[in-house]
């Protein structure tokens, strides 16, 4: 057998990143050959077999990189292709197709509401049409319900739900059962995560608030400072952290609040939870799945939900680990590969 690992981004800095490199852990705890297909040279050397269109790094234009991966991807004939773009890119002309990832980013409301990404996703949309006859053949995979239902309404198909793997075992040694001085936030800096919404909500409920995440766009960090000194807000930003930096961050934490409306999943919200922290998470989202009773769609909804949060750390601290040790790593491993060598076996027949 060998296979394919095609994403648009070789990168460990998020948590789509996560699962692509706990899927190559598998692939090399079951002796599997394979090879990672991106669009671009990766920005730094993972040693691992890794084939790309573009000599040179290129981080921009996320989206459109998902679909033009497909032209390194093509060039290698393997027996599996394990897309984790989320696109129906045509592949399964070559061998058997499993697409595994989130809704697609354009059938949510934070992209329905803006002219910036209406226009941005324009020709995205279109692209797209042209790609209906893949998710005929391709097999989905998806990393929520929420994940699942989009894709039904956008594609027609019903997708099998894995939930995405987290190193709930190291974020064990953030638990803490009560205190904490700040509400903490983790995403990448970026536009697309909204975060502007952790210091609106901070400024409103006065509590402080901590920042974490990879630096993706110095541009928008910068419209992230200047809000928080119009604001005179309680802001702290710790960039481009390590996972011990970050679980030192969470000991303090008291609630986690997650600002990105229409995300597919958010790995860091089951990291909080593993931590011991409730966290509120937008109703549409996957995260909502995981924890119904602390959800908002507004952000004033979000602020009475942070404050309860809050004041019911203490006797939500253990529920919330409980919860978050269903998504261990070992679990999505185990439950991914029976998944693959099931197809795989089958069109052997």
């Amino acid at each position: 057998m060998k296979v394919n690992v095609v994403t648009h981004n070789l990168s460990n800095k998020s948590g789509e990143g996560f699962v692509v490199f706990s899927s190559i852990e598998m692939l090399k705890e079951r002796n599997v050959d394979f090879v990672v297909s991106t669009f671009s040279k990766p920005r730094e050397n993972y040693d691992l077999p890794v084939r790309y269109y573009l000599p040179f790094n290129f981080s921009r234009f996320d989206r459109y990189q998902r679909l033009l991966v497909w032209l390194s991807a093509r060039k290698i004939r393997s027996d599996i292709y394990l897309n984790f773009t989320g696109i129906p890119i045509p592949l399964s002309s070559r061998g058997i197709h499993i697409i595994y990832g989130g809704a697609s980013p354009f059938e949510v409301t934070k992209y329905s509401r803006s002219l910036f990404w209406k226009l941005y996703r324009f020709p995205f949309k279109i692209a797209l049409r042209f790609l209906r006859n893949e998710t005929n053949k391709a097999k989905f995979v998806a990393n929520s319900f929420y994940s699942a239902n989009t894709w039904k309404q956008l594609y027609g198909i019903e997708a099998k739900v894995i939930y995405p793997p987290v190193d709930v075992e190291d974020f064990f040694r953030a638990f803490h059962e009560s205190g904490g001085k700040y509400i903490l936030t983790i995403a990448r800096i970026e536009r697309g995560k909204f975060l502007e919404r952790t210091i609106q909500l901070s400024h409103e409920v006065g509590i402080p608030a901590v920042i974490v995440g990879y630096l993706s766009d110095t541009k928008y960090y910068k419209e992230l400072i200047s809000l928080k000194s119009k604001l005179n807000a309680n802001i702290s930003f710790v960039l481009n952290a390590s996972k011990e930096e970050l679980i030192q961050v969470m000991k303090d934490a008291c609630c986690y609040f997650h600002p990105t409306q229409g995300e597919h999943f958010g790995i860091p919200v089951v990291e909080s939870m593993a931590a011991g922290l409730v966290p509120v998470v937008p109703k549409e989202s996957g995260a909502a799945e995981i924890i119904p009773e602390f959800t908002y769609s507004t952000l004033e909804e979000a602020e009475s939900k942070v404050k309860e949060a809050y004041i019911k750390h203490s006797s939500k601290s253990y529920e919330m680990k409980e919860i978050a040790s269903k998504f261990s790593k070992a679990r999505f491993k185990e439950e991914f590969w029976q998944y693959i060598i099931n197809i795989y076996n089958n069109n052997k027949k």
